[in-house]
Parts: structure tokens; sequence; C-alpha cells
């Protein structure tokens, strides 16, 4: 009987095709993807013309990198009703022409994951791209799955997701019937699919209330050394922080963290890792390790990437309101997107409490040491019109250099307005003013910002943005009682020698190379090493400080010093190596030198609580 009814429902389902109409109806099953290509088919739009174009985009908002996101599909077909295929020609690596489109009724083709591809050449960002790992994890984020046709990107969608047993789709967005296995989301168009990205995997969730807005927190970590329920509490307060700083609510009512954790310790193939922004949700790719060790990295990341709510996503010119996803035009205003964002993201830390005075400078110092690797005379303005091209290798100056913007025209508003007035209101102005329905004329926000405050703000940005002179770092500082050292040397002790101590995705110590000097050739350092024990202690991240406080405190000239590391060989094995010299001071140049002033003006006392207390 099971098979009998099996045989009758088959047939009448090859007798009764899909009703066609206004709507896109894709569909594709994720049990059935195989080698990393999985089927997607979509009964199409009725067509009232003969020819139609149908495309995918070369780039997606917010990651300023042409893509081609056509060159990861093949077999692409298009059929009438009947089963009778259409004539298709590929116009360019992301579009495909349809002849006879009248008739048009479904198309079908095959999408590759493309953290996995085999092509070699300009990797996706994996917060950007799709990911299948049969009966494990699916990243499905949209505009590497689906298209559009030419003049129909307003269309409504209706997307079905058919996954594995136990799996459950992480996701923002709210419209989605879910029956069996099989999930049909309903979009009201192509901006809204490609915004919202998806995760499938057996779930690990967790819901938080900030501000009245439900939170989903959605973590895929494969050891399980991460769970959504740390993040959510390591999230909880900062997120509170940031209704704050919007002025009491958060501008959305729902909003998604969608978090992939690797356990490769070489990390993902693009040789990045970090996030994506969307109106309602981030998406992660990080490295696995111990929750300790990622708490601070998973601060700092979502805390930039929630701010985009504010902009580019409610705040923004028209080049993003109607982007172009073939064709794109970048907006000059990258200082305020990325760069803003950034410096409101330490901002918010410093203003409620979860950063002290200290640690906050020390954030600052970092920005200014590593915008030291960028043009500091080019204006930002024409890096930003120029990031996808001529610019390409400025564009990661809008994270550092694009944050100073921020402070230099916070602590400027502050002293114009008797710290009455600050980027964190001007944003909120700027945000009744617009909104993510109306964009502003990409010419005339300097003028919009002017008038919202001061003539001298024009000046500012004239000088600083549009022109290329260097930030006013002394002013600056000093108006709120900060000395600033642009460059000193001094002779000190250097234990690393110039190198640079980090972490890696395994919570390891590592060296890598910053202003490497005679002692840190003299021991031998070399880039990537591995740090593992000092003088025979074991050194970690959690004890690391301590180790080195104590040789530091007994430090004298001659004094032994051996360091065990972990060295990667030539044929990729690695070795246990041990380092050794006396130690000796050094001549050391330090630049960009941050520190409280003790004896403040009342003047200086008003600004300085104005700009980092609530």
């Amino acid at each position: 009987m099971k098979n009998l009814f099996f045989g009758i429902a088959t047939f009448v389902g090859l007798q009764v095709a899909a009703q066609q109409t206004a709507n896109y109806q894709f569909s594709v099953d994720l049990t059935a993807i195989k080698n990393d290509w999985a089927t997607v088919e979509l009964i199409t739009p009725t067509m009232s013309q003969d020819e139609v174009t149908y495309r995918f985009p070369a780039m997606v908002p917010g990651t300023y990198h042409v893509y081609d996101f056509g060159r990861f599909t093949r077999n692409f077909k298009a059929f009438d009703k009947a089963g009778k295929e259409l004539q298709v020609s590929s116009v360019d690596v992301n579009s495909w022409k349809i002849s006879g489109a009248k008739s048009l009724y479904k198309i079908t083709y095959e999408a590759e994951d493309t953290w996995d591809t085999d092509i070699k050449k300009d990797f996706v960002f994996e917060p950007a791209g799709t990911n299948f790992q049969q009966d494990t994890n699916y990243v499905l984020n949209n505009h590497g799955l689906f298209g559009y046709f030419d003049g129909m990107k307003r269309n409504t969608y209706q997307v079905s997701v058919t996954h594995p047993n136990g799996f459950y789709g992480s996701t923002a967005l709210q419209q989605v019937t879910r029956k069996g296995n099989t999930d049909t989301y309903t979009i009201p168009n192509y901006m809204d699919l490609v915004d919202s990205p998806m995760m499938y995997n057996r779930p690990d969730t967790t819901h938080i209330n900030v501000g009245g807005a439900d939170v989903l927190i959605s973590v895929y970590s494969p050891n399980k050394l991460v769970s959504s329920k740390f993040i959510a509490d390591s999230l909880r307060l900062i997120l509170d922080y940031q209704r704050q700083y919007l002025g009491g609510k958060l501008p959305v009512d729902h909003y998604a963290f969608i978090i992939y954790l690797t356990a490769n310790p070489n990390g993902f193939k693009s040789g990045s890792m970090g996030a994506l922004e969307h109106s309602y949700s981030s998406f992660y790719a990080l490295g696995e390790m111990k929750p300790e060790y990622i708490a601070g990295t998973v601060k700092d990341v979502a805390a930039h990437e929630f701010f985009h709510v504010l902009t580019p996503l409610t705040i923004h010119s028209e080049e993003i309101g109607d982007f172009d996803y073939n064709n794109p035009r970048m907006s000059q205003h990258l200082w305020m997107y990325e760069g803003l964002t950034e410096y409101a993201a330490h901002h918010v830390q410093i203003k409620y409490g979860s950063l002290s005075l200290d640690e906050y400078l020390e954030v600052l110092h970092d920005e200014m040491v590593r915008a030291m690797n960028y043009d500091d005379a080019l204006s930002f303005t024409e890096m930003s019109k120029g990031c996808l091209d001529k610019y390409e290798d400025q564009y990661n100056n809008v994270y550092q250099k694009g944050a100073l913007i921020g402070l230099c025209l916070d602590i400027k508003l502050r002293q114009l307005s008797d710290g009455k007035y600050g980027t964190q209101d001007m944003m909120l102005d700027l945000s009744k003013k617009y909104g993510k329905d109306k964009s502003f004329k990409d010419a005339d926000l300097f003028n919009d910002i002017v008038a919202l405050t001061y003539p001298e703000i024009g000046e500012f940005f004239k000088k600083y943005v549009i022109g290329g002179e260097a930030l006013p770092f002394d002013e600056i500082f000093d108006a709120v009682g900060i000395d600033y050292t642009r460059k000193k040397t001094i002779e000190a002790y250097s234990l690393f020698g110039g190198y640079g101590v980090g972490l890696n995705d395994e919570g390891q110590l590592f060296l890598f190379a910053s202003d490497v000097n005679d002692f840190g050739k003299e021991m031998g350092y070399q880039d990537g090493d591995i740090l593992l024990s000092m003088n025979g202690k074991k050194m970690d991240a959690s004890n690391a400080g301590k180790v080195i406080s104590d040789y530091m405190s007994t430090v004298k000239t001659g004094k032994k010093l051996k360091m065990k590391v972990r060295r990667k060989m030539e044929n990729g094995s690695y070795k246990t190596i041990t380092l050794k010299s006396k130690i000796h001071p050094v001549k050391i140049t330090q630049r960009h030198l941050l520190a409280p002033q003790e004896n403040l003006t009342e003047k200086q006392k008003k600004l300085r609580k104005a700009w980092i207390n609530k």
C-alpha cells in the first residue's frame, strides 16, 4: 500500500505543475548536495517580454570587493511549462540571457560551495559565502544561491529549503512556514533576501531580550567548546550598553548573531576571519578556541557589526540604498560607514564602564600604530570612492584611521558644544533625518552635518577627510587632558626583540614581525613562532602576563633569557626549538604615546567627562 500510494502521488505530482505567479519560487534540497554542488530550481515569475536576463551579483553590500558570484554556478538551463528547453546564452560571468521568455516557466542550475571551491583566485570572504558540509553544517548567504531578473528585484521571493532531520535554520527572516523537513521563507524583495543569511545545523541557540528586542544567538562549534549560552552571556551587557548609546532603544525589534567557528588550525581558505553586517543580523566566521579566549574577540567584533544597524543600514547614500549588484558605485563616506562604526564599538565600552581609560588609550594607540601601514596623505573620500580598484590596498585603513577620524570629530564636536553634543548625538540626528528607506545624496552629507552642527566642522572635513592633512592629535588629546607624544626614542629592555605577541585560533601565543630590533635578531625569533615556555616556566594566554612581569621585575643587563618555541619548518612539520641570549638594553622608537595628564583644568575635566562618562 505504501509503495502504491507513493507511485500515485508521484504520478499526480508530475501531472500538476506548480502555479506560476509574479513571485520567485525557489527551492534547494540540502540533503541532495553532491560534491559541494547544490541544485537550485526556480519557478519563475510570469514574463511579458520575449527576452530576459537572469543575474547573480558581482558584489554585495558590506564586502567592498567584487567577487562575481556567477562564477560559482554551472549547468544553467531554462524550460517552458511542457519541459521543453529554451535557448540560453551567457552574457558575462554573472548573467544569462533567455530567449522565448514569454513561455519561460522554470530554470535550474547548480551552485558551488564557495568555502571549498577549487577556484584559486579571489577567495570569497567566508562571512559572505556558502558552506556545504554534508550532514554537518550549511551556510547560505543567499546571493551565492539565488539571483534575479533585470527589472524584477522588487518582486516577492519564496524560498524553500529542505534540510536533514534534526537541523534548524538560524536566520533573522521572520516569515517562515515549517513543514516536515522543509522551511519556506517569504521575502519582500531581492535586497532583503541578500540581507538575510541562514545557517543550518543541529541547533545550539539562545534567545535574549534587550530593550524589547528579541536577539537570537546561534553557534556552530564543531568540538562544542563554545556554546550559544556563553556567547549570549558575553553579549548581553554590551548590547544593553549599545541600547543606551543609541538613545535608550534599539533601532530593531529583532536581531540574529549567527556564528560559525572552525576547528581547522589553518583557519579559512580566504586567509581572513571576521564578520559581515546585515540589517537584522550579522554572520561570523571565527576560529574555535576555549571560551575565555574567544569572549573578547566576539564582543569587539559583535559591537562593531551591531552598530551597523545605524550606518550604513539606516544612514546611507543612494549608492547603497539603491545598490547596483552588477555595476556597483562606491560612496565617498567609508569614514562614516566603517570608521565611525569602529570608533563607536570601543567608545561605547569606555563610556559605560567595560573599559578603563588606560585600556581605551591602548586601543587608540594600536589604531594609530596600525594606521602607519597606510598612506596618511591620501584623501579618505578618494580612497573610499576607489576602494574596489585603485585604492584597494588602502581599504583596511577604514578600521584604523577611519576610527581615529571618528575620535577627532567626536571631541571636536564636544569642544564646540561645551560638551553637550558629539558623534553619538550626530548619528541619532542623521537617522531621524534619513532612515532605512530614505537615502542621502553622496555629495550632500558633509553639508547636512554642518547644518546640524557648526561651520568649523566643515573645515574639519575639508582638511582631514576630503584633504590629506594629518589628524590634529596634539590639539584633540590635550582638550580632554591626554598627553600625546608622536615619536620618542628610548633605551629599554625588549623581551621579544620588537616582535608582537598574538593569540592564534588554538589559543596559543605566537610572534609576529613588527619592528624587529637587535635583540630580536640575537635571540633568533621568527615570524609565527609559538611560545611554549620562558626560562623553564610554561607560558600560555592565562599566565603570560605574570611570567613576563616576574622576569622583568628583576631584569638586569646580562641576565639569561631562554625561550622555548614551536616553529613551522619548510616541509610543513613543526619542531620545538630553544632560543637563548643574554638580555641587554636596545634603542626602541616608540610612536603615538598616550598618557592621562595629572593636573586637569576645569575645562579639560568637563570635556573628558562629556567624552567618556555616561
